[in-house]
């Protein structure tokens, strides 16, 4: 009986967990919708088509021609830690960019990618703790 209850316990719990169900480059902006709701803000953005979709959370999504082709969000727990992504892509090729040029007190933006899982973090240059997550097609 304690077996049959820890497994349903297991089984709820998982229902709850957040589970990204994109196709980075495939998926529409109305399968964004169905699987996310109506998003909380659209705005145009300089691109053919082109509009980011705001949720709760920070979270956003860049849409191309009704295409959804990056997700954006805010790290939480050890996602914010650069070792923790240095971990996560350890079987991955990868690449580290200087993508910002440090204007006056500014540092300069670095982005670690892996473009096998269709992940890039975006971090400071000296700061070992990333500021955004940018989810994309995988290549």
């Amino acid at each position: 009986m304690k077996l049959l209850c820890c497994f349903s316990f297991l089984m709820l719990a998982s229902c709850g967990i957040k589970h990204s169900s994109l196709d980075y480059g495939k998926t529409t902006m109305s399968d964004l919708v169905s699987v996310r709701g109506e998003p909380s803000e659209e705005k145009s953005i300089p691109m053919d088509g082109g509009k980011i979709v705001h949720y709760e959370d920070n979270e956003k999504f860049q849409v191309k021609n009704e295409i959804v082709t990056h997700g954006f969000k805010d790290p939480k727990g050890d996602e914010k830690n650069l070792i923790f992504w240095k971990h996560k892509f350890k079987d991955c090729q990868t690449s580290n960019t200087k993508i910002s040029t440090p204007v006056g007190h500014e540092l300069a933006e670095y982005e670690f990618k892996c473009p096998a899982l269709g992940i890039t973090v975006i971090y400071s240059e000296g700061s070992d703790f990333i500021s955004r997550i940018v989810e994309h097609e995988k290549n």
